[in-house]
């Protein structure tokens, strides 16, 4: 099984190793930052799948993140998890593109799980739709 990289961005470090926990038996190497800036630096190493990212974070909000995710690397799917959205503010993200799933801390680790696995899968199957089209 092919292992899918992954980003936690989260100023709480008791938020990342409790996600990071959630994940120990995916297949996924779990990368994370404590700033937005941190999660910027990573992306541009690193091919990532899949972005968690929380919403109220000092230096940069979540939303503010997403945007430049979604700028610099488009195919990144993006997620949301955080304690400080309205429902409202999440529905005009997901209705604008910006992010694939929104969640609430404190969250359902099977529901975060499930929701990371079909994105990778949507990643997946469209990084092959894009390779069959460009050969």
């Amino acid at each position: 099984m092919e292992i899918s990289n992954i980003l936690i961005v989260d100023d709480e470090q008791s938020v990342i190793k409790a996600l990071t926990r959630s994940f120990l038996d995916d297949p996924y190497e779990v990368y994370s930052a404590i700033s937005a800036i941190e999660g910027l630096d990573i992306l541009s190493k690193v091919e990532i799948k899949v972005v968690i990212s929380d919403e109220g974070m000092l230096g940069m909000s979540g939303s503010d993140f997403l945007a430049k995710v979604r700028s610099c690397c488009p195919d990144v799917v993006r997620i949301t998890l955080t304690g400080h959205a309205s429902l409202d503010a999440a529905m005009k993200a997901i209705n604008k593109g910006e992010i694939y799933r929104f969640f609430t801390k404190p969250w359902d680790d099977l529901e975060l799980r499930f929701a990371v696995k079909s994105a990778v899968e949507k990643f997946d199957l469209e990084k092959r739709i894009r390779d069959c089209l460009i050969s």
